[in-house]
Parts: C-alpha cells; sequence; structure tokens
C-alpha cells in the first residue's frame, strides 16, 4: 500500500511539473562558452531499471522534488546543440558537480564517466566525489543535437538528490570556478589554524581559562568548515560521508554557535542558571530553524547575540568586544543569507573579492577571530604592564622591608634588651643573640628569593617571637595546623603579618598566641589568627602601611589577578585571611 501510494504521488507531481513546464522548451545550444544544463527546463526523468517516463520538460528543482519521494535508480537525458566548427576547435569538457551518491555519465551512448556505483539498493550502492570533471572525446560528439545521459541512484540519501551542476565548458572555465570558490576557504582556513594556536596558547599560559579553551574549539570548527569547502570545490570530498555536505556544514554551524555560547558565560562570569537557560533557548531555536526551514546559521547568531547583550547587561565592566564581534558575525550572516551585496558589479571585479563575498557568513567569524586575538593581546600588554609596575613597586618595597629589620630603633631595643641580659641572665643574652643572628640570616637568604619553603617562614616566624618574647618578658607563641611545609610562598608574608599582630593587638608583658592555618577546597586559604587586643593599625605606621602593600605587592607577582587579602575582628581575637583562587 505505501509502495503503491509513493507511485501515485511519484507520477502526480511529474504529471503537474509536466503541464506547468513547456514541453517544447529551447534546447540549449554550447557556443563555447560554459552552460549548465540543468538550469533549463528541458530534461526528462525516468525511474527504475525498466525506465519508466516520470516527466519532460524538468530543471534541476523539479528533478530534485521528484528523486526526494523514494530512493531508487534514476535517469535523466538532456539534449544539447553544438557545432562541428566547436567540436573541432575546442576541448570540451564536463562537469558533474552534486551531492548524489553515484552516478553514470553517457554522451550519445558513449561511456563518459562513473561516479561511484550506481546500485538497486543500499548495500550496492557506493558514493562518488562531491564533483567530477571530464573531458569529452572529440568522437562521442556530433555536429547538432547530442544526448547527454546520467544514471543515479539515491539509497543512501534519498532527500539530497540534487545536481548542483551538470556544466559543459572549457577546462578554464570549469577551473576558474573552483578557483574562486576555494581562495576565501583557503585564506581562512590559514586565518583560523593562526587563531587556534594563539587561543591554545594562551589556555597553556595562563592558567587553563576554559574561554581560550573554547575560543580554540570554535575557531577549530571553523576551520573544518573551511577546509571542507575547498575540498568539496575541488572534488575531494565523498557526496555522502557521515552526511551530505548541506546536512554536514548545518552540523558544524550549530556546534560552532554552541561554543560560542559557551564562550560567552565563561568570558562574562555568569551564573549557571544563566547557562542553562541560553542552553535551552539555543536548542529551541536550532529545531525552530530545522523544522521550519530557516537558516539555522542566522537564527543561531541571533541567539548568540542576545546572549551577549544579556551578559553586557549583567557585568557592564565587561569587555565589549564580544558583543561587537557576535554583533558582525549577525550581520554578515544576514548578509549573506539574503544576498544583499552579490547584486553589485564590484563583488565580480577580482576573484577574491568575489570569493569573499560568496563567503559572508565565515568573514564574520575571521573578524570575530582577529577581535579576540587582538583583545587578548591587548589584555595581555596591559597585564604585562601591571607585572612589570608591580615588580618595581616589590623590588622598593623589598628594599625597605629590609631597612625596617635593620633600622636604629630595633637594633636598640636588642642590643638594651641584651646589655641587661648579658650582666644578669647570661644564658638567656645568648639566646637572644642566636635568635637575632638567625633572623638576619633568614632575613638575608629570603629577600633574594622570589619563592622560598613555607617551612623556612615559619621558621622565621618562631625566631622572631622568640626574640620579641625574651625582649617583653611574655610567652609568644605560633601553631601551625594543615601546613606539609613543601609548599612554597613570597618571602615574610606571614612573618609580616606576625609583626603587625604584635605591634596592634599587645601591649606591655601580654602573652601571645598565634595560629596560622591552611584549608584547600576551592583553591588556597591560609589564616593567621592572634587572640589579641582588637586595634585598627595607623594608616601612617610602617607596620601597617608598608607591611601590607610589600605582602600585597609579593602575592600580586606571584598569582596575579588570582588572590584576596581581608582582615577583620573575630571572636576571641583577629583574623588574617589570604585565599589563592588555584590549590597549592
Amino acid at each position: 500500500m505505501k509502495t503503491l501510494l509513493i507511485h501515485l504521488l511519484t507520477l502526480l507531481l511529474g504529471l503537474l511539473v509536466h503541464n506547468s513546464q513547456a514541453q517544447s522548451a529551447a534546447t540549449p545550444t554550447y557556443k563555447g562558452s560554459e552552460i549548465d544544463l540543468t538550469m533549463f527546463k528541458a530534461a526528462t526523468l525516468y525511474k527504475g531499471a525498466n525506465n519508466q517516463l516520470i516527466a519532460k520538460g524538468l530543471n534541476v528543482t523539479a528533478i530534485a522534488d521528484i528523486v526526494a519521494l523514494e530512493p531508487n535508480q534514476w535517469r535523466i537525458t538532456v539534449a544539447f546543440h553544438t557545432s562541428k566548427t566547436v567540436i573541432d576547435e575546442r576541448d570540451i569538457w564536463l562537469q558533474l558537480r552534486s551531492n548524489i551518491n553515484a552516478a553514470e555519465v553517457h554522451i550519445n551512448g558513449y561511456h563518459l564517466f562513473s561516479n561511484g556505483i550506481v546500485g538497486t539498493s543500499m548495500p550496492t550502492e557506493t558514493t562518488g566525489r562531491s564533483m567530477v570533471r571530464q573531458r569529452i572525446p572529440k568522437a562521442y560528439l556530433h555536429g547538432g543535437l547530442n544526448n547527454l545521459t546520467v544514471r543515479f541512484s539515491n539509497f543512501h540519501h534519498q532527500q539530497g538528490a540534487t545536481f548542483r551542476d551538470l556544466s559543459i565548458g572549457n577546462l578554464s572555465e570549469l577551473s576558474r570556478h573552483s578557483t574562486v570558490m576555494s581562495i576565501a576557504p583557503l585564506l581562512f582556513s590559514g586565518i583560523f589554524v593562526f587563531a587556534i594556536f594563539v587561543n591554545l596558547a594562551l589556555y597553556f599560559s595562563l592558567n587553563r581559562k576554559r574561554v581560550f579553551a573554547l575560543l580554540a574549539t570554535t575557531f577549530l570548527f571553523n576551520f573544518l568548515l573551511m577546509a571542507s569547502e575547498a575540498m568539496y570545490w575541488n572534488g575531494l570530498l565523498n557526496t555522502v560521508t557521515v552526511a551530505d555536505s548541506y546536512t554536514l556544514r548545518r552540523i558544524i554551524e550549530a556546534l560552532i554557535y554552541f561554543c560560542l555560547i559557551g564562550v560567552i558565560y565563561f568570558e562574562f562570569d555568569l551564573a549557571t542558571k544563566h547557562f542553562t537557560g541560553a542552553i535551552s533557548v539555543f536548542l529551541a531555536a536550532l529545531l525552530a530553524a530545522i523544522f521550519l526551514h530557516w537558516p539555522p546559521a542566522l537564527v543561531l547568531s541571533f541567539v548568540a547575540l542576545a546572549f551577549s547583550v544579556f551578559g553586557m547587561i549583567k557585568k557592564p565592566s565587561s569587555n565589549p568586544v564580544i558583543v561587537l564581534s557576535l554583533l558582525i558575525i549577525t550581520t554578515f550572516n544576514v548578509l549573506d543569507e539574503f544576498n544583499l551585496i552579490e547584486q553589485y558589479d564590484f563583488v565580480f571585479s577580482h576573484p577574491l573579492i568575489t570569493s569573499i563575498i560568496f563567503k559572508l557568513d565565515n568573514l564574520g567569524m575571521i573578524l570575530f577571530a582577529l577581535l579576540m586575538v587582538f583583545s587578548s593581546a591587548k589584555n595581555i600588554w596591559n597585564k604585562t604592564q601591571t607585572l612589570n609596575q608591580t615588580q618595581l613597586k616589590l623590588a622598593k618595597l623589598e628594599y625597605q622591608f629590609v631597612q625596617k629589620h635593620i633600622q636604629p630603633h630595633f637594633l636598640m631595643n636588642s642590643l638594651m634588651s641584651l646589655q641587661q641580659l648579658v650582666s644578669k641572665e647570661p644564658a638567656t643574652a645568648s639566646e637572644m643573640i642566636d635568635a637575632l643572628s638567625e633572623e638576619f640570616h633568614l632575613l638575608t637568604i629570603m629577600s633574594k628569593q622570589k619563592l622560598v619553603p613555607i617551612q623556612q617562614e615559619i621558621d622565621m616566624c618562631h625566631t622572631h617571637l622568640k626574640i620579641m618574647s625574651i625582649q617583653q618578658r611574655a610567652q609568644y607563641q605560633l601553631k601551625v595546623q594543615g601546613i606539609a611545609g613543601d609548599e612554597e610562598i613570597p618571602p615574610a608574608i606571614f612573618h609580616t603579618l606576625v609583626e603587625n599582630g604584635i605591634t596592634h593587638g599587645y601591649s606591655g608583658n601580654e602573652a601571645a598566641s598565634f595560629v596560622l592555618s591552611k584549608e584547600t577546597g576551592n583553591g588556597t586559604c591560609y589564616k593567621l589568627f592572634n587572640n589579641g587586643k582588637v586595634t585598627v593599625p595607623p594608616k601612617d605606621k610602617t607596620t601597617s602601611g608598608s607591611g601590607l602593600n610589600y605582602i600585597k605587592a609579593q602575592l600580586e607577582a606571584w598569582q596575579p589577578d588570582q588572590w584576596t587579602l581581608t582582615a577583620g575582628e573575630v571572636e576571641g581575637g583577629w583574623e588574617t585571611v589570604i585565599k589563592v583562587n588555584e590549590t597549592i
């Protein structure tokens, strides 16, 4: 019943097409300039092994509409005129460019070429190439009327029986089309490869930021799209692989815009719920485009643009380059889809211009790639300048830091304490001399290093607390929790915090207790607690001003933009927290 219905529909459509077209359509004539035979309403279509006549006077659109109704063996015949003079004076070539899976071409009963193997079922059908170009021997042609026959099957790709062109011309004319249509894809492929490597380099050099991995993936899909275009126009692709060329292009385009949604999510640092919502809209728009036959790339570019505008509204301080880039992509998609530029004469003034105009949608992606590379380069330059300034500032603060530890009042206090201890408590005096010597020794070593083992830092804190315990005749102690001692940190940051804690948390001979702890999870968190009475450090004091500035400069040089330093009153004392975004 189903087969009968298909046959009836085929016959009905054939009759309608047949009646709607002039059966006496003029036979095309080849005079030496290229002609595409499928553009004329001159083809006759037959079906099946018994060559059942379906319709006459068909062009490429009518052929595709009928053949798409069922998988089968098919045959079209097209007559064309040429003169004996043209045959004798010129080499005549035939070009078949289609997404028909397999075809055989005959001229006046002579077999010209086979593209794949025409089958009677899916297992017996073998796919051919997207384009075949073959010289027609002069002996195959007649001065006057010639008959071209194409036998083909569509078992693997029922919906794709479309002759994109079945052209007769000289080799230079036919090659020119391939050249023009290959220039932009080859040029764009090189630019996308450049963008891939730039973003991979940024990914591995900048703490593996996921936005760069997604950008590299986006440009990889664009490269594959351009490479497949260049191969298609030179007959290097099968007519059907995983999918036909049209479907394959749409799949790659969907993957490109899916990646762009991820780029926007990470670039604007949006909430997970916003990303989930964007993906839902993306999938709905894609399904609508498929079922309503809208151009998917155009629809999805509007979705990506809308999401980027949303991100800019949520984070106004963010870089607007991505919004501008997506606006350009969407604009170029509109221009390409509705052919708004191809009507102007300048489009055909040069092969490069022609090729680029025919790939306007991909040109939008090229501009996006270049803008993102430029934006990343600018950000890196700014960060490099900031880092250089930070390092210069850090060098000055390191000098100030060393100076602070050898100031006359520090030496004077230490010497006065020693003077009293030498005569009364020589053993304690000896301990203090050893402690002072150890602290200056550690300070000298650490001030020359960018990073030091945290155990060395802890040892210096213990030594300093021992000196202060002797000077103040009070018990100063430091407990350490959750620290293995093998990680490295900038020198003297905890030592500086301990000094600040002593200066601003205690007076007289009060006992002092410090606790240094470490937590890991979402990064690394160091906490330094002291049980002193809380007083806000005056801003004009060296210990609070240059001391904290020194710590901040060290942290920025160590982990640029990846740290926070907070301090505040907690139950029982004061706590300073240093958080680094990555786990140490």
